[in-house]
């Protein structure tokens, strides 16, 4: 897939991540989540992220935030989900 560049990228998800719900992890509530399930369209923390990854990539897709390179359909997932 053809990858959004990364400042366009932390541009897009940082501001998504500073909405109500979005800075909070969805699944245990710790504070700033830097992980993404993109398969819920839900912002994680690392340690669930962890539990995503176990999960399977046929369950959950995870990529973080920060380091993983993201495609333009993942980010339109992440804009239409989220955690609220």
């Amino acid at each position: 897939p053809e990858y959004v560049p990364t400042a366009e990228k932390n541009l897009f998800l940082n501001k998504l991540r500073k909405k109500a719900g979005n800075n909070v992890c969805f699944d245990c509530g710790a504070r700033n989540p830097s992980w993404s399930s993109i398969s819920f369209a839900v912002f994680i923390c690392l340690d669930c992220s962890a539990n995503h990854r176990r999960l399977g990539v046929h369950i959950t897709f995870v990529r973080s935030c920060d380091l993983d390179e993201w495609s333009q359909e993942q980010l339109t997932v992440m804009k239409l989900g989220g955690n609220a």
